[in-house]
């Protein structure tokens, strides 16, 4: 069924923007993960060290210059799509297009690289972009930001069954036993990503002397870790099936903390910005801010984890299940648009799904998303029903520290 649809998909991406369906395009948000980057966190044995990252980057966890030239042509291909066909103007107007980073060089600099590809021709002009003060704070952007709740959450879910018939399997402690006598530090469920991450990193980009250097690599080896980091990437992301001890819904209960935030952030900016559609009654107009009005573009420069948390929240994470552990690969990229049906301004939206790991195509994977019943433009009522699932009624601050509930 997957398959299907997203042959579907790939045939509607090759229609022509909304306007000439019977929609008008009103206004989109972007979020997309950062380019290529170096290994975040090399074991103790790892012969790779930082000078070799320098060479093709800016060193480790950083982006490579392989990353930047990605988003670049992220930028290339969002130009194509929105400024070439006149929904963005031709010029950089930082009134109608807003980016906003979390804190890491990596976004940073890939929200830089993704807007000289958007507008290559604008010289000195420096890009607008909102960048949270406290990485561990930001809660819409980074599914890890630092909260008491998620992390015990996280800690309930290790008694789960389903959790301890994984991670606790003689064949993983074996292979934990196995990598830490290479490593050279101990690896268990909790540090384990970091190894397929950094072995994966380092045969991409230095493939004439990975093997030298890790002689105890083998592709069966990677194959291994990847399905095994796949299946602990879901659990991280509350994709559990069973409850506690306690009856408490220990999945669901991560899964909005991880994704509530920027669900809501994303669908109030589509409710004022219907405020401000002409065909709204007074009060609507009312509730019109100048920069609203004027917004009509609005990305975030993110991570794999928070883009598959929006995607989890849509109902369709399988839709990354065959790529790096699970998660999106770099520079891949979701557009949520927002419409209006030309013939009685109904709101609609659509999500564009952007895989340049797999194709450089806009994909509409609108109809995947079990709300929207196989639609190709999903009635705006369907994501406000995804954001009421996972809206948190206090702030993300306040709700971070509320744990008596789980006892």
């Amino acid at each position: 069924m997957l398959v299907a649809l997203l042959i579907s998909a790939r045939i509607i991406s090759s229609l022509s923007l909304p306007s000439d369906d019977g929609f008008d395009l009103v206004f989109v948000q972007a979020l997309w993960r950062h380019g290529d980057r170096a290994a975040q966190y090399p074991y103790k044995n790892d012969q790779f060290v930082e000078e070799d990252w320098k060479i093709i980057g800016s060193g480790i966890g950083q982006l490579t210059y392989k990353g930047v030239k990605q988003q670049i042509q992220l930028g290339e291909a969002i130009r194509q799509r929105y400024i070439e066909s006149g929904f963005l103007s031709q010029g950089f107007d930082p009134e109608m297009i807003k980016f906003r980073s979390t804190n890491r060089n990596r976004t940073i600099l890939s929200a830089e690289a993704n807007f000289l590809g958007m507008y290559p021709n604008e010289g000195a002009v420096t890009l607008p972009v909102t960048v949270p003060d406290d990485y561990s704070k930001d809660c819409v952007n980074n599914v890890m930001c630092k909260c008491q709740r998620r992390s015990k959450l996280q800690n309930m879910a290790k008694n789960l069954e389903e959790y301890k018939n994984i991670v606790e399997h003689p064949k993983v402690n074996s292979l934990f036993s196995k990598l830490s006598e290479h490593t050279g530090e101990v690896i268990n469920a909790d540090n384990f990503w970091r190894i397929p991450d950094t072995l994966r990193c380092e045969k991409q980009n230095f493939p004439c002397e990975f093997e030298k250097k890790t002689p105890w690599y083998s592709e069966g080896l990677l194959d291994e870790l990847e399905v095994l980091n796949t299946k602990i990437n879901r659990f991280t992301s509350g994709l559990y099936t069973s409850k506690s001890e306690n009856g408490v819904d220990v999945g669901k209960e991560i899964q909005k903390l991880r994704s509530g935030p920027l669900v809501s952030e994303i669908f109030e900016r589509m409710k004022n910005k219907l405020d401000c559609q002409v065909g709204g009654g007074r009060a609507s107009r009312l509730g019109c801010s100048e920069t609203v009005q004027k917004m009509k573009y609005y990305a975030y420069s993110s991570h794999d984890m928070t883009l598959y948390a929006l995607l989890n929240a849509l109902g369709i994470e399988d839709l990354t299940s065959s790529e790096i552990g699970g998660w999106p690969s770099y520079a891949s990229s979701l557009f949520i648009e927002l419409l209006l049906r030309q013939s009685d301004r109904t709101p609609y939206f659509r999500v564009i799904y952007r895989n340049p790991s797999s194709s450089n195509e806009f994909l509409n994977i609108t109809p995947l998303i079990p709300n929207c019943h196989g639609s190709s433009f999903c009635l705006l009522e369907a994501f406000e029903e995804i954001y009421n699932k996972f809206k948190i009624d206090l702030p993300i601050s306040e709700y971070c520290h509320v744990t008596d509930d789980l006892s």
